[in-house]
C-alpha cells in the first residue's frame, strides 16, 4: 500500500528534475543563437559579400563560436544526464519499499545526478566566459577600426 512518505520520498528528486529543466531551456535558447550566428557568417561568406575587414572578424569569431557551441553540446549532454539519474534515483527510492538494497542504489544514482549537475555547470561557466571574452575581442576590432578611419 502506497504511504505519503512513500510519495513525497519518490517524488523529492523529481523537483530536480525541474530545476534542470530550466536550465537546459535556458542553455538551448544560447545554443540557438551561437547556430544562428555560424550561419549567418555562412550565408555572408556564400554570398560572397564580405569585405576584407569583415572576413577577419568571421575568422577570428569562428573558432570561438565552435568552442562555445561545444561547450554548451557538452553542458546539454550532462544536464539530460542528470536528469536521467534523477529519475533512476527516484524509481530505486521507490523500489527500496520492496527491497531495500535499492536504498543504496537511489543514493548513487542521486550521487550521479548531483556530479552530472555539477559538471554541466561547470561547463556553462566556461561558455559563459568565453561568450564574454568573444564579445570583447569583437568590440575591441570594431573600436580600433573606426579610431584608425577617424586619423
Amino acid at each position: 500500500m502506497l504511504s505519503a512518505d512513500m510519495i513525497s520520498e519518490t517524488l523529492a528528486p523529481i523537483l530536480l528534475v525541474s530545476a534542470t529543466g530550466l536550465l537546459i531551456l535556458g542553455l538551448g535558447n544560447r545554443m540557438g543563437r551561437i547556430t544562428d550566428r555560424i550561419r549567418k557568417f555562412n550565408d555572408e561568406v556564400r554570398n560572397g559579400a564580405v569585405s576584407k575587414s569583415r572576413w577577419e572578424i568571421i575568422q577570428a569569431q569562428k573558432d570561438t563560436l565552435i568552442k562555445r557551441l561545444k561547450l554548451c553540446r557538452n553542458a546539454m549532454l550532462q544536464y539530460h544526464l542528470t536528469i536521467l539519474f534523477t529519475s533512476v534515483s527516484s524509481i530505486m527510492v521507490f523500489l527500496k519499499y520492496f527491497d531495500s538494497c535499492c536504498a543504496y542504489g537511489a543514493v548513487l544514482a542521486l550521487a550521479a545526478a548531483l556530479l552530472s549537475l555539477f559538471a554541466g555547470s561547470v561547463y556553462a561557466i566556461r561558455e559563459i566566459m568565453l561568450s564574454y571574452v568573444a564579445v570583447l575581442k569583437e568590440a575591441s576590432f570594431y573600436l580600433k577600426e573606426k579610431s584608425n578611419n577617424g586619423k
